[in-house]
């Protein structure tokens, strides 16, 4: 069908694969979960909740994919409700999600990416062998010389390898955060034959401790209850001034829940520390806004958190400037980022004091 030049067409309904589509099938599920009395969570906007008389119930969603945990009763009774409103397809008990693979056991959760680590092998050649660590201790990558960047093929197939690696970081093997952040700097602005080299050793090192995965085993045991308080922990570490060309320090932080590890990450400060208790402080803080979002996540499914939250810091320095126990001339401009902590709200998010740890 032909249309004059300069006239405008009303859509009807939504098209597969354009931009707005996305949006208008979130908003029509939001409308759904809605009349079936589920909440939707205000710390994020694609979990929704409800409490039912066999427990809580909550939905996830992802685009067009949803996942659905809770007592088996009221699982299959949202399933069917759901059914009822889309033609959708239950694909039973969740194995397998966004390229990992989840195993269950009674009392943890085993994430493993068997068919990446086959990729190594495949298409990268790498091989099992005596590689323990993802890095040399004490290595830093540098920004390669003239003449010394890869040819285009070869930055191609890095980008591929590091991009792989950042799937496997992020869902399996937290562990090589620190070397696959290093990696990552080079996917732009160009990497050389040491570079690719490093990624390997990543690889290999995969391949060679293959059976490590990721663990999601609580300390703690959920009754059901809303009155449960559930056990929030952060460990925060830094180094100092690593990068040779910017000075800037690497933070590294890791949030529990009841002893299981929820959120990971590594990355690089964002200005300048001048001292070692300066980056330790600017790593706390990153880390204890990870701590007050898990905190409001669970709080707006109307779950109760033990309070004072525990952070771990093992500088200090650090823990006596966020106790207000000691202050100098050399700290006065960390003032904002060192009293985040002594606000007014800090009794309520981490009691009196913080600890540290060695």
């Amino acid at each position: 069908m032909y249309y004059a030049e300069g006239r405008v067409l009303k859509l009807m309904q939504t098209i597969y694969r354009l931009k707005q589509a996305a949006r208008a099938f979130w908003r029509e599920l939001t409308a759904a979960l809605t009349d079936m009395r589920y909440s939707q969570s205000p710390a994020d906007p694609c979990l929704y909740y409800f409490w039912t008389m066999k427990g809580l119930i909550i939905w996830f969603t992802w685009i067009d994919d949803c996942l659905i945990a809770g007592d088996n009763d009221g699982v299959e009774l949202a399933k069917e409700q759901m059914k009822q409103r889309f033609d959708c397809d239950d694909v039973g008990e969740l194995h397998e999600y966004v390229g990992f693979k989840i195993v269950r056991t009674e009392n943890s959760i085993r994430f493993t990416q068997p068919v990446l680590l086959q990729s190594f092998e495949d298409e990268f050649q790498c091989k099992e062998g005596k590689v323990l660590t993802p890095a040399e201790a004490g290595s830093v990558l540098e920004r390669c010389a003239d003449g010394e960047a890869l040819s285009e093929g070869d930055q191609t197939k890095y980008r591929s390898g590091v991009g792989k690696l950042l799937h496997m970081m992020i869902w399996s093997r937290p562990e090589i955060y620190n070397a696959i952040h290093e990696l990552s700097r080079f996917m732009t602005i160009g990497a050389s034959n040491i570079h690719m080299k490093a990624m390997e050793r990543v690889m290999n090192y995969c391949l060679t401790t293959r059976n490590r995965v990721l663990l999601i085993e609580p300390t703690q045991e959920w009754d059901g209850s809303p009155e449960f308080e559930v056990l929030i922990l952060g460990r925060s570490d830094s180094d100092y001034a690593k990068d040779p060309e910017t000075r800037k320090s690497i933070s590294g932080m890791s949030t529990f829940l009841c002893g299981a590890p929820i959120i990971q990450r590594s990355t690089m400060q964002k200005i300048v520390a001048l001292s070692v208790t300066e980056a330790e402080l600017i790593a706390a803080t990153s880390n204890a806004q990870d701590m007050m979002y898990v905190k409001r996540l669970l709080e707006s499914m109307n779950l109760q958190v033990k309070l004072p939250m525990v952070l771990e810091v093992d500088n200090k320095g650090a823990v006596d400037l966020i106790n207000n126990y000691s202050v100098g001339g050399r700290t006065r401009h960390m003032e904002t980022r060192q009293y985040f902590f002594a606000r007014a709200e800090r009794k309520e998010y981490y009691g009196r004091e913080m600890e540290s740890w060695c």
